[in-house]
């Protein structure tokens, strides 16, 4: 047989084993996916059962948060401070992993565990009529993406985000003096890149609907009806390591707040 006709029966028949494997693969992707589907709306059920009203639209069909991790970056730090304060700044170690970095536009602290403070130079950082909006901008141009969470007589409460998720523990305040940012107060803020962390899986939801109603239970608490989910991440430092993100879902009832870790399933009352 010619070489050039047995290498198209070749080729044929590597198409048809890839298309197969192709179909193998969706089948299982299919299957498995309506195994999840039923999972979930059986612990639905489950939840009616007992006596907790859902409204299943709120319930996620899937995971969409994995778990991450974060190194401390000094120089995104600097960086960080630099933009903050309009330009070059001097970086000053003052012990206990403890950084500042100041100009004539005011000075910015960062510790190892995220906490993070700025005192300003009010006439450098007008807000403008709305200081909300002012205030976002500002932090945006920093590179901190968030939500203003309240207002506490002249000064705001901004709690960060990360690709538009809630980082429930990264918030700091936003001291504003006369129409200017003047400081902002000791919170936290999130500097650095997350990485997903393969060690760490999520729970699905069936199992984390099933874990919140034993978590309540556990806590001595009842609820009869579930009012909202809010995803997001808590964030956790490590003296010697990372930062690590786990993702959490902020659960509102008709009796409280709780907070469900979703690597761990884990169930606390949320402040």
């Amino acid at each position: 047989m010619p070489w050039s006709k047995l290498k198209n029966i070749i080729l044929a028949i590597l198409a048809v084993t890839n298309l197969c494997l192709l179909v193998l693969v969706a089948g299982q992707a299919l299957r498995s996916g309506r195994m999840r589907e039923q999972a979930r709306e059986n612990a639905i059920l489950f939840l009616r059962n007992r006596g907790v009203e859902v409204d299943e639209s709120m319930i996620p069909q899937k995971m969409n948060l994995p778990p991450l991790t974060v190194e401390r970056d000094l120089e995104g730090e600097e960086r960080t401070a630099s933009a903050l304060l309009g330009g070059a700044v001097t970086a000053e170690s003052r012990g206990g992993e403890v950084y500042r970095y100041y100009n004539q536009s005011g000075a910015v602290q960062f510790h190892s565990d995220g906490t993070f403070s700025a005192q300003l130079d009010p006439s450098a950082f007008p807000l403008g009529a709305d200081r909300a909006a002012g205030c976002l901008e500002l932090m945006g141009k920093v590179g901190f993406t968030g939500t203003i969470l309240e207002e506490k007589g002249d000064d705001l409460v901004f709690r960060q985000t990360w690709q538009d998720w809630p980082l429930f523990t990264q918030q700091v305040v936003l001291v504003c003096r006369q129409g200017s940012l003047s400081a902002i107060t000791a919170g936290r803020l999130l500097v650095g890149r997350p990485q997903e962390d393969a060690g760490r899986h999520t729970i699905s939801v069936a199992t984390a609907l099933i874990d919140f109603l034993n978590g309540v239970s556990t806590l001595g608490d009842v609820c009869n009806r579930i009012d909202a989910i809010e995803p997001g991440y808590v964030t956790a430092v490590s003296l010697t390591g990372p930062t690590v993100l786990t993702p959490v879902w902020r659960m509102t009832t008709d009796t409280g707040a709780y907070q469900l870790d979703l690597v761990t399933g884990g169930v606390i009352r949320a402040a």
